[in-house]
């Protein structure tokens, strides 16, 4: 299944160039993982199944390859986190990522990479919302490996970049969490909410985020019926229709600034989580048109 230095959709080379509308950001990084391991494996998977996809969505008839596919060559791990903090960040500051008109999509690895980047984000435009879907709240100060740039404190690290964070999915947090951001905590947009009234709710998210919009998206957020390979699954997510609702209205009402998709560990012999997390990169492209037109 492995493909050395695939890239999305495996386009042809005019539709790959620096002019590319997308950049996809390969980061295979998992220094931090404190339980099942495998999230290192991920962007290369997701980027070998991609070109097993139709280049037609079937909601818009867009064809969303069209504006131009870039994919970069994956970020070397570093051995400690905070220098793959530091290289994340220096690495989307040499691209560009975040300027020129482009959206960029970033493939994780663990759900830390998220931090640098938003510090990338915020010399850009400095004022913006965070839009994270999850089953866990990752708002611990500080956890083992990793300390304060470990996944399970990625979203406090986020706070200290902009107040404006929209939490959708959770349903794991502790208790420091509640101790410490309880007005966080008492304002997440929880499964049982989403099924209790999805269209208040999504009215909700959208209310919550301001105009410019960067979404990152831990996989564990999906049920683990629609993508068992994650490194925590937990059970009552989210369901692929729920998720591109909220993505679809949300492109519609904002200007989504980046995204990016974290914590795919490929289970051996199945391919159901990677190709789950290539269409959502296909969708994010497709929302993207769609919202211009």
């Amino acid at each position: 299944m492995s493909k050395l230095n695939a890239t999305f959709l495996e386009l042809p080379p005019e539709y790959t160039g620096e002019s590319a509308r997308y950049v996809i950001f390969p980061v295979p990084y998992e220094g931090t993982v404190c339980f099942e391991k495998g999230t290192a494996a991920g962007p290369e998977r997701i980027l070998a199944v991609s070109d097993q996809m139709e280049y037609i969505d079937e909601e818009t008839l867009i064809e969303f390859w069209k504006p131009g596919i870039r994919t970069l060559t994956p970020l070397t791990a570093e051995p400690a986190p905070r220098t793959e903090m530091e290289a994340v960040y220096k690495r989307a500051k040499e691209e560009n990522l975040f300027s020129g008109g482009r959206l960029p999509v970033t493939l994780g690895g663990e759900h830390s990479i998220t931090a640098p980047l938003l510090r990338a984000v915020a010399e850009t435009y400095p004022e913006f919302s965070v839009l994270q879907f999850d089953a866990h709240s990752d708002l611990r100060e500080s956890f083992p490996p990793g300390g304060r740039d470990s996944h399970a404190s990625v979203m406090r690290r986020a706070l200290e970049i902009t107040p404006n964070l929209v939490q959708v999915g959770i349903r794991s947090f502790s208790e420091e969490d509640l101790v410490s951001c309880p007005e966080q905590v008492r304002r997440f947009i929880t499964p049982a909410r989403l099924e209790d009234d999805f269209d208040a709710t999504l009215a909700e998210i959208i209310s919550r985020l301001s105009e410019k919009v960067y979404i990152t998206i831990d996989m564990d957020v999906f049920d683990p019926s629609f993508a068992p390979g994650v490194g925590t699954p937990e059970p009552g997510g989210l369901s692929w229709r729920q998720v591109t609702k909220i993505l679809r209205a949300v492109f519609c009402a904002k200007k989504v600034i980046g995204a990016d998709i974290v914590e795919t560990a490929p289970i051996p012999g199945q391919v159901v989580t990677e190709f789950l997390a290539a269409r959502l990169i296909a969708k994010l492209m497709v929302y993207d048109q769609a919202a211009s037109r």
